[in-house]
């Protein structure tokens, strides 16, 4: 690919020297590599002198491409017209096959390449040099996605360069979705281009075409946008906030957590006749007050070594004789087996109790636990507590939406370095 300054006649015609199909060409006074859309004969013209034949694409197709010679189309705001058409694929890996059309602008004279893979396009322009000040364009934040030699399969249309020299050529892709860098050497001769991708309804809609008829597209593009790139920013500025928004409702109800009781309370044996072993008295815990309804937080912590302890617990509305109950088993063993300190169980426990109305309150205590065994237990009741189980429900939900994104996206980057030589995602497979 080249660039040219000169304004050109609009079009011209010459016969092909093998077929004598008459051709149209547009770069009247730039181009001098013919490929004949009719019997595809390659051959050089530069308007004096007798056309010189170099071969005949015999693999080149018998239908016009997605996007015919001579199609006009406007992409970035500049109007451009499809003058040629190549084939190529990897010298190594011939199996892997593209086109890149090429789009002259007949304002300016200027070329820029539109490549297809898979379904897949990117837009590509020179540069006549490396701008290492342009920030969405700086090396050092592209990766290196392939190397390889370009071979031609077939190609139509009219070029200002001997496309056949591209054989020689050394290629490297870097990559930034969507933008890509391409460098080109040829001994000690370089050329870069910059690129970006193409979306298929940019496309279409930039000449003119329905969208149905471009080629369906396969896995994922070397610089195809990740799934919401538009939206990823935004989404995680929104994520942060409402997470910040969450932590400090938490820390505010942190601070209004209040205790409304704090007592450490004896098992005793229920000595009485009828009592099974084990079984120890009822123990009432001192009263407290609740101004309004609340959720309340009871924790237990027992002095168990190697023991068990079955505690039904009920708070009793004194005013109203309501009661909310429920029942906690705590256990804890411990030992040493081969050398090797081992526990099981914990000394602790705890149980919320929502939407308690407010009133005058106590609990009753109803201890069951081996016969001889009086542990104490250590009694806290927290009014307005901030549960963390009510955090992290919340904030799953904040996270659920950027977590998924994250997978998709994951899931896309995977996708597209399956198609690399040189996938950082080798290693994980």
């Amino acid at each position: 690919m080249s660039e040219t300054a000169t304004p050109q006649p609009e079009s011209a015609q010459l016969d092909c020297p093998e077929c004598h199909t008459s051709i149209t060409y547009y770069d009247v006074a730039g181009s001098e590599y013919y490929a004949c859309p009719n019997c595809h004969a390659y051959f050089r013209w530069s308007g004096e002198e007798t056309p010189e034949v170099f071969g005949n694409y015999k693999d080149a197709p018998k239908t016009s491409p997605v996007l015919p010679l001579g199609t006009l189309g406007i992409l970035d705001g500049a109007l451009y017209r499809v003058v040629g058409v190549v084939s190529r694929c990897e010298a190594n890996h011939r199996q892997y096959s593209w086109r890149e059309y090429q789009l002259f602008q007949p304002e300016t004279g200027r070329y820029v390449q539109l490549a297809e893979y898979n379904g897949h396009w990117t837009l590509i322009w020179a540069a006549s040099h490396l701008d290492k000040n342009r920030e969405d364009f700086k090396l050092a934040d592209f990766k290196l996605f392939n190397k390889y030699q370009p071979r031609i399969n077939w190609a139509l249309g009219e070029f200002d360069w001997d496309i056949e020299r591209d054989d020689t050529l050394n290629v490297a892709e870097h990559i930034n979705p969507p933008r890509l860098l391409v460098q080109e050497r040829r001994g000690k001769e370089q050329q870069w281009y910059r690129g970006r991708h193409v979306a298929p309804d940019e496309l279409a809609s930039a000449f003119n075409i329905s969208r149905s008829s471009l080629p369906h597209q396969e896995g994922t593009g070397a610089v195809e946008p990740a799934p919401g790139s538009n939206s990823h920013s935004a989404l995680w500025t929104l994520t942060g906030i409402l997470t910040a928004a969450l932590v400090l409702i938490q820390l505010v109800l942190a601070v209004r957590t209040t205790s409304v009781l704090s007592q450490t309370i004896q098992v005793a044996p229920d000595t009485t006749a009828t009592a099974a072993p084990g079984t120890g008295r009822v123990l009432v815990s001192p009263s407290f007050t609740l101004d309004h309804q609340t959720a309340l937080d009871i924790e237990l912590n027992a002095t168990l070594s190697n023991q068990w302890l079955e505690l039904p617990v009920s708070l009793v509305n004194e005013q109203t004789g309501r009661g909310f109950e429920f029942t906690k088993n705590i256990e804890f063993y411990s030992g040493v087996e081969g050398g090797e300190s081992w526990s099981e169980g914990s000394r602790s426990a705890d149980a919320v109790l929502s939407r308690v109305p407010a009133g005058r309150y106590h609990l009753n205590f109803y201890p069951f636990t081996e016969k001889g065994v009086t542990p104490e237990i250590r009694v806290n009741v927290w009014a307005d507590p901030a549960l963390p189980s009510n955090f992290f429900v919340v904030l799953g939900l904040i996270l659920l939406v950027p977590g998924l994104q994250l997978l998709r996206r994951h899931s896309h980057e995977r996708s597209r370095w399956s198609n690399s030589d040189y996938n950082p995602y080798a290693t994980e497979e």
